[in-house]
């Protein structure tokens, strides 16, 4: 999903953006923990409640944010009510936390009822990546990041949410505070049916 085509094709866009045909920036606002993307990807009633699924989400972040600004970023999966996914920090918080860690909480303009997994270990590399890859068993409530940091970083979460998917799934992004800014250059989503 490019940034023209999220603008074009999301249901919610935060007006706190800019754009270009490259990137999709979203700058400070005035509300903590606030929606800045969701892409409808299956509608309701189209699964089973039950039905076993594995999400694969890619960003690519500008790193230029990443290294100098807050850029503490939310991706992750909604049924509408639910959601889980990895909070993306900055280079400025790998000091005391890892690049990348599970966060859940209940979806809506505002991201609610936050929790967030320890956020450790870190990586002994400090360098911003830029890229991150999340996997999410939706099914088995629990996922991982994946940076490449240490030459292939991996830190894997447990989720108290369980999502339905016969409630339609959602891809939602939400910033940590108000201050956060992000530049984001493509998102990359697969959903794939497990063997029952």
């Amino acid at each position: 999903m490019t940034p023209s085509w999220l603008e074009a094709h999301a249901s919610y866009v935060d007006i706190s953006r800019t754009s270009t045909p490259q990137q999709l920036t979203f700058n400070a606002g005035e509300v903590d923990h606030a929606a800045l993307l969701k892409v409808p990807m299956i509608p309701e009633d189209t699964l089973k409640a039950e039905t076993p699924l594995t999400v694969e989400i890619t960003v690519a972040h500008d790193i230029s944010i990443g290294n100098t600004a807050d850029s503490d970023i939310r991706y992750g999966v909604s049924d509408g009510t639910k959601f889980i996914g990895f909070q993306t920090t900055d280079k400025k918080n790998y000091e005391h936390n890892a690049p990348c860690y599970g966060t859940e909480g209940l979806s809506g303009v505002t991201l609610s009822s936050i929790r967030n997994e320890h956020r450790l270990p870190k990586p002994s590399d400090s360098f911003y990546p830029g890229q991150f890859v999340f996997t999410l068993k939706l099914n088995e409530s629990w996922g991982a990041c994946y940076t490449a940091h240490d030459g292939g970083f991996v830190r894997t979460a447990d989720y108290n949410n369980q999502l339905l998917p016969s409630k339609g799934l959602t891809l939602e992004v939400y910033k940590a505070n108000r201050v956060e800014k992000a530049g984001i250059r493509f998102i990359k989503v697969a959903i794939i049916q497990d063997d029952a």
